[in-house]
């Protein structure tokens, strides 16, 4: 018993110096435009502005709540990058979990658990208040769950705040409860949390709701097909050493087979992974970026944990699996150690792919010159940098893209667009 709490208190000391370190590397460095129109967002909610109503909102309220309260602690970026470090620490944790029920070794989810915030899109995500990074524990929690038998209610509530975050994450929401232990009790219970949650919603926010996350979000348009091509080319290349490792799995899967400790849980991981990677065909929505795959990387993980454990005792494949597992080490070292240029991580013969948007040096430079713009004028730059300088933006409407591309979104737009002069 000592010997295993002692292990425990080692692997959570490993993990927390891993964040910490995370957070050296990332300081305030500019990433995700998304990251940036949320916590301006979030700031606005929590000094008395109405979400849908005084600002446009893309997403339903849980990632604008969740970033009010990171900011009722501490009105800063820290707090925010802490709060969504330990979400982060939550889905490792669970990754660690499944691998260990899949594996049966304590090594092998110590690993899982580690290279989890280390995975090429998830490292270019790091900390980022997206709906991604909430959404991403609460499906992992979920698919763990609903292995189980007699856990439907708590897996239906966990799929449903997962639903909340996002509404896309319906699909592989669906998908765990199809591939569920006790999937009629499961898909009920999933049902009714979604419908008090939606209930809940729509009393608060009433049919603007409706009209921020479902029409506004239908009529931005579609991307062009060159576009998603280079977005879907980029996730299969560093998504491909997960598949490789996941493979033996999946073809085990088919055969009706099983190579790990709980065939059930890997049924679920499987249709968890493969409901997320369908979240791929959202690209099509203009906006949409690759960190919609964010919360594929847990399941798929903890897979390739496990495919990894058994395409080594094979022997013969050894070699695929060695060549997966230091291709997707060159390209998270890629963005470790290059963020605005990474070359092994972008998919061979692009130009660019899963960069920094800009270096810390240059983010506290720019911050610098909006806190020098007149202090009436709105604040014409991207979002993130608003909410370093602390200015508003146009209108008090962080969610700029929105405003461009929605017509439902045209009242917040106008009223951006009345407010001049501006600054810069």
């Amino acid at each position: 018993m000592l010997a295993r709490r002692g292990l425990i208190a080692g692997a959570l000391a490993a993990l927390a110096a891993e964040y910490v370190l995370l957070a050296l590397w990332q300081r305030n460095g500019y990433w995700d435009f998304s990251d940036g129109v949320y916590a301006l967002s979030a700031r606005e909610l929590l000094h008395g502005g109405g979400l849908y109503s005084a600002f446009a909102g893309a997403q339903p309220p849980p990632v604008y709540l969740v970033g009010a309260g990171l900011l009722a602690i501490h009105d800063g970026l820290a707090s925010l990058r802490t709060g969504m470090a330990l979400a982060e620490l939550a889905t490792a944790l669970l990754v660690g979990f499944a691998a260990l029920r899949l594996s049966n070794r304590r090594a092998l989810a110590l690993a899982a658990a580690l290279a989890s915030p280390l995975l090429p899109i998830e490292l270019h995500e790091h900390a980022q208040l997206i709906p991604e990074t909430i959404a991403a524990p609460l499906l992992m929690a979920g698919a763990l769950l609903a292995a189980r038998p007699g856990r439907s209610a708590w897996t239906g509530v966990a799929l449903a705040l997962a639903v909340a975050c996002k509404l896309a994450f319906v699909v592989p929401a669906l998908a765990i409860v199809l591939a569920g232990a006790d999937r009629r009790r499961t898909g009920a219970a999933f049902l009714a949390s979604g419908a008090i949650l939606a209930g809940a919603s729509l009393a608060g926010y009433g049919t603007a709701l409706w009209t921020e996350t479902v029409r506004a979000q239908l009529e931005v348009g579609t991307a062009s097909l060159h576009y998603v091509g280079g977005l879907l080319a980029q996730a299969a290349w560093n998504e491909l050493p997960l598949l490789v490792l996941a493979a033996p799995l999946v073809l085990a899967a088919r055969r009706r087979a099983a190579l790990s400790a709980d065939p059930q849980l890997e049924r679920v991981l499987l249709a968890s992974a493969a409901g997320g990677l369908l979240l791929g065909l959202s690209l099509f929505k203009r906006g949409s970026y690759l960190d919609v795959l964010v919360v594929a990387e847990a399941p798929l993980l903890a897979l390739a944990v496990a495919g990894a454990a058994a395409l080594w005792r094979s022997g013969g494949t050894r070699l695929l699996a060695s060549l997966a597992i230091l291709l997707l080490l060159a390209q998270s070292a890629s963005i470790l150690l290059d963020p605005g240029n990474p070359p092994l991580a972008r998919r061979p013969g692009a130009q660019s792919g899963l960069a920094e948007v800009s270096s810390p040096a240059a983010v506290n430079a720019a911050v610098s010159a909006a806190r020098r713009c007149p202090p009436a004028r709105a604040y014409s730059g991207p979002p993130y940098l608003a909410f370093l300088a602390n200015r508003r933006m146009p209108g008090e409407q962080p969610d700029t893209f929105m405003l461009a591309n929605a017509p439902a979104d045209g009242p917040f737009a106008r009223r951006a667009a009345a407010d001049a002069p501006r600054c810069p």
